[in-house]
């Protein structure tokens, strides 16, 4: 029986289920910015540091990637989720000021991250080996999809109801659609042994000793440049794209083209990385996208080209998604994956806080986002290279699995 007919459950209940966590909050933030900006009188600079506090997942990281290698990926999943959503309607509710918003976002950030690909990518690569890479590009398409599809109505939703009906949104979609998705389709680990331990000499479960390999840090190190890049420019898209003289109409629909652009970069980039050298694969996929920055530097008010510059830089986000969860795995088995992949998501969550409280602070010491821009499109390009120095072991022979 192959890889599909036993794993397509866990790959969509892995998709619904992340798409509407709080990375969707997270995506779409920036809808919200001027709305709440003009309510708490603050500037965005202090609401990019307020987003910026989601870098509370670089302390929860490690933490929920080792209790999903301890308690499964079920029990983790929907603990993080029932947290994300309380917290999303206190927002909604009970959130007076930007203190108020600043708790609140920290918490998602600490919490939340277990509704990320840090967890779900877990029982993704236990139950694929030969198709990983496809089904990891999947998977993820559900925050792309997400971000496609509500967008356009939750800023209209905004427009007539105010910011805090968004946030209230949010919370119903994830507690009426994401929670019954994973509950229902997806089970922590293959019901026989199919999986691959992982390479040979791999990491047994609690060891710490990666923590002394280069190719970790390498990862590392690529992760936290180009999260910066991506998250600076996700922060701020919204206002971004308005001055250059669009409408938040058309800065939703940025959201959508940068959706749109990161499945096509998890489809596209998954299948590669199952096909071709994934090193190689690694860099061209990062390195191409940094266009995307240097079209929004020279965007000068046209709508399409704004539009292409967030496809393009959508694209890029979509496949690192797949790039990191794979070279996890190949490289360090999956035994192990929660905690590597924990601590270095954690790591990665630097380079987020950078991103969202540089690109906001930047503008408001500079009065535009230009430097910002060659900044993003500088991080992406080094980002890209250090996968130059990375190894990764010979990749597995095809599995039978019994029927």
């Amino acid at each position: 029986m192959s890889e599909w007919r036993r794993g397509w459950r866990i790959v969509l209940g892995c998709a619904i289920g992340s798409g509407l966590g709080a990375v969707l909050l997270f995506f779409t933030f920036s809808l919200f910015i001027l709305p709440i900006t003009d309510e708490f009188r603050v500037t965005r600079g202090d609401i990019a540091t307020v987003q910026s506090l989601v870098v509370a997942g670089a302390l929860g990281a490690p933490l929920i990637g080792r209790a999903t290698d301890r308690l499964g990926f079920r029990k983790v999943f929907m603990g993080s989720m029932v947290a994300v959503i309380a917290l999303e309607f206190l927002i909604a509710f009970a959130v007076t000021g930007v203190w108020g918003l600043a708790a609140c976002v920290f918490l998602i950030g600490l919490i939340g991250i277990g509704t990320t690909g840090l967890t779900v990518t877990r029982p993704v690569n236990a139950w694929f080996d030969v198709h990983r890479g496809l089904a990891l590009g999947l998977s993820a398409c559900g925050i792309a999809v997400a971000t496609i599809v509500v967008p356009p109505p939750l800023e209209a939703l905004a427009a007539v109801w105010g910011w805090r009906a968004g946030f209230m949104a949010l919370g119903v979609l994830a507690a009426v659609v994401g929670l019954p998705a994973v509950y229902f389709l997806v089970q922590n680990e293959p019901p026989e042994a199919i999986r691959h331990a992982g390479p040979a000499g791999g990491h047994r479960t609690g060891d710490w000793s990666f923590l002394r390999e280069g190719g970790f840090w390498m990862m590392a190190f690529s992760l936290i440049v180009m999260g910066a890049a991506g998250s600076g420019f996700i922060g701020q898209m919204s206002p971004m794209i308005q001055e250059e003289g669009l409408s938040a109409r058309t800065a939703a629909y940025a959201l959508s083209a940068f959706a749109v652009g990161q499945v096509t970069g998890r489809l596209f980039g998954g299948w590669c990385l199952d096909k071709f050298d994934p090193r190689r694969i690694a860099i061209v996929l990062n390195l191409v996208p940094a266009s995307g920055f240097l079209l929004l530097w020279a965007a000068d008010g046209s709508g399409l080209i704004a539009l292409s510059a967030a496809y393009l830089i959508g694209f890029q986000q979509g496949s690192e998604h797949d790039i990191f969860a794979y070279f996890t795995a190949r490289r360090f088995g999956i035994a192990n994956y929660g905690t590597v992949y924990g601590a270095l998501i954690g790591l990665g969550w630097i380079g987020n806080a950078a991103g969202l409280i540089g690109v906001g602070r930047l503008h408001d010491g500079l009065g535009d986002y230009m430097f910002a821009q060659l900044l993003g499109a500088s991080a992406l390009a080094f980002g890209a290279l250090l996968f130059v120095s990375i190894r990764l072991p010979a990749r597995p022979q095809a599995t039978v699995i019994p029927g």
